[in-house]
């Protein structure tokens, strides 16, 4: 976990790495550290919270990672994909909360939160762990929810999804708020009956 939030922190720009890993740029000691813990008590308290990382086969390292909340029974449980970094204080906590809350009062039943690394976007990392979510998706018959960097656009439409609102912070960065609607493909196998 320590690996992904470390290449999750190379990939963001510094108000997002404050705004939703609460880690400075520059990094101070132990922030990633504690995020990365953070993530791990998540993943293993939220049945919901799945990470997921791409490597390359020569190198053995993270070049790509995603966190899906995948929430398969409906509305219950906790639906926000994430909180603000508890260790913030004061106008920075406050700033946090906020465009969580402005992200999260959109948000549905899915949603990856991705990132690949420099060198290598444009290669199909992201798009493995996109077919991942939307086959999942599939399956289950639930829609999907993304909130998509205006780079990052083009790729989500190739897997469904279209878009549904701009979406504008005080960050300095733009996206869109793009939903993909529920599909469902039979399963097919097994044998035939015998004839009667």
């Amino acid at each position: 976990m320590e690996e992904l939030a470390i290449l999750q922190y190379e990939c963001f720009p510094p108000a997002i790495r404050k705004t939703f890993m609460g880690c400075s740029t520059p990094l101070q000691a132990d922030e990633i550290t504690r995020i990365a813990k953070h993530y791990a008590e998540g993943m293993r308290d939220d049945p919901n919270d799945i990470w997921m990382g791409v490597k390359d086969a020569q190198t053995g390292r993270f070049i790509a990672g995603a966190n899906w909340k995948l929430h398969v029974n409906g509305e219950g449980g906790k639906r926000s994909a994430e909180d603000a970094p508890a260790w913030l204080e004061g106008e920075e906590l406050e700033n946090s909360k906020k465009i969580i809350a402005q992200f999260a009062s959109t948000r549905q039943r899915i949603m990856p939160g991705a990132f690949i690394h420099d060198k290598y976007r444009r290669r199909g990392a992201g798009g493995l762990m996109l077919r991942w979510g939307c086959d999942v998706a599939d399956l289950l018959f639930i829609p999907g929810y993304i909130e998509a960097s205006i780079e990052g656009n083009f790729l989500y439409k190739t897997y469904g999804f279209v878009d549904h609102e701009v979406i504008e912070s005080d960050l300095g960065e733009e996206g869109m708020a793009m939903t993909r609607a529920a599909n469902s493909k039979p399963l097919s196998g097994g044998k035939a009956a015998p004839p009667s």
